[in-house]
């Protein structure tokens, strides 16, 4: 899994490498019809061949063209992208990096076989965006003694097995005990108190004791390793009654975060990891689709800026603070490469210069947002139909 240390490590490397770079990103995702038998490797040596500074060959060493053919050969568990990146200098001295996503990027271009190839500039923004803007998750699994914690990041996750480390063997005791107890429904039926303020049964007198120092005193180390984490999206596992009490202790920070509370992906102590990936990511999936639709509809009340003429300019102005666009964008905008402005429209961009270029705004959005700080969202599924039908296949919310 590239957790947030191997992310920020690539992102140091990248950031540190000079021109030319050669940049190759590829749809590799094998259920993808297209992609049958690993067809996309041919999509890939196809769209190097025409590059004939990668061809040549230093004294002792392969070309470039032989190495990089040589890295996406290996076989890789299965990913839906692929971000390559590949340089070598005068000494013959090379750089590899592969990175095995399992999300898609937004810049793999349909209509150039999913392919994308460039060479010269380094083209990294799309991967650091990935690095940046995927959301880190978490699953807390709860089953009597077993709490386990589960980071789930770019569409693979791995268990954070240090969370429960100081907690001893008498407190697993206990919280059994409490876990049963709260399963078996009797805090439910006999916890109203008379009305002297006492509580009728001892047994929810106890429970009240146990939730206070057992469940709170745990929640209190997932949101220490959450904070840690950055992570800003949890989802809870577990019997239902035992998984609403402890999201029911979270902080107001934390709770705010929790997407989902779903049963339990295994019968005994020992988790199906199978079953907790299929559980989980499609309620984060899920809720990534609910915040798109939320984001849209306090565009559509703060009435900003809709279609890429007005966007293009708001962004400039400096007025937007999130741009929504399709995760699959084929728009094109206009360039004025010496004064760096865009216009969404070439009569826009007329105003900045005489003769601007016609680019693709998915090769160009990461640095204009960067420019201007916004932040950029991109949406996939309803949300991103809603914005072609609704809003011109582009908006912006507004920063006041």
């Amino acid at each position: 899994m590239i957790g947030r240390n191997e992310a920020k490590e690539i992102e140091t490397q990248l950031l540190s490498l000079e021109p030319p770079l050669l940049s190759v990103y590829a749809d590799v995702d094998p259920s993808n019809p297209d992609n049958k038998g690993g067809s996309w490797r041919i999509r890939v040596k196809n769209a190097l061949k025409d590059i004939a500074e990668i061809h040549e060959r230093t004294e002792h060493r392969p070309s470039l063209y032989d190495q990089v053919v040589s890295l996406i050969e290996k076989e890789r568990p299965a990913a839906k992208t692929m971000a390559l990146f590949a340089t070598q200098n005068k000494l013959g001295k090379t750089f590899l990096q592969r990175v095995d996503l399992n999300v898609s990027l937004p810049v793999v271009d349909v209509t150039h076989g999913r392919v994308d190839v460039r060479y010269g500039e380094p083209w990294i923004q799309p991967l650091l965006y990935a690095f940046d803007e995927y959301q880190h998750a978490a699953a807390l699994h709860i089953q009597g003694a077993e709490w386990r914690l589960f980071e789930f990041f770019l569409g693979e996750f791995e268990e954070i097995d240090y969370v429960f480390a100081e907690v001893d063997k008498q407190v697993w005791k206990e919280l059994v005990e409490a876990a049963e107890f709260i399963r078996s429904g009797r805090l439910a039926e006999k916890a109203e108190p008379d009305l002297s303020g006492s509580n009728k049964d001892p047994w929810a007198q106890k429970s009240h004791h146990w939730r206070r120092k057992l469940y709170k005193r745990l929640v209190l180390l997932v949101e220490k390793a959450l904070a840690a984490r950055g992570i800003d999206r949890l989802v809870i596992l577990g019997a239902h009654p035992e998984a609403a009490m402890v999201a029911s202790l979270f902080s107001r920070q934390f709770h705010d975060n929790i997407v989902a509370i779903l049963p339990n992906p295994s019968d005994g102590n020992d988790i199906d990891i199978k079953k907790l990936r299929e559980l989980v990511l499609p309620a984060l999936e899920e809720a990534e689709r609910r915040g798109e639709m939320e984001l849209l509809d306090q565009i559509r009340e703060g009435r900003g800026p809709q279609g890429l003429e007005a966007v293009i300019e708001e962004i400039q102005f400096g007025r937007v603070d999130v741009v929504a666009l399709p995760i699959r964008c084929d728009a094109t905008i206009w360039h004025c490469p010496k004064v760096g402005l865009y216009g969404g429209t070439r009569e826009a961009a007329e105003k900045y210069c005489t003769d601007p270029v016609e680019v693709r705004l998915s090769d160009h959005i990461f640095a204009l947002a960067d420019n201007f700080g916004t932040r950029i969202e991109f949406m996939d599924g309803e949300a991103a139909e809603r914005l072609s039908t609704e809003f011109g296949g582009i908006a912006g919310q507004r920063r006041w």
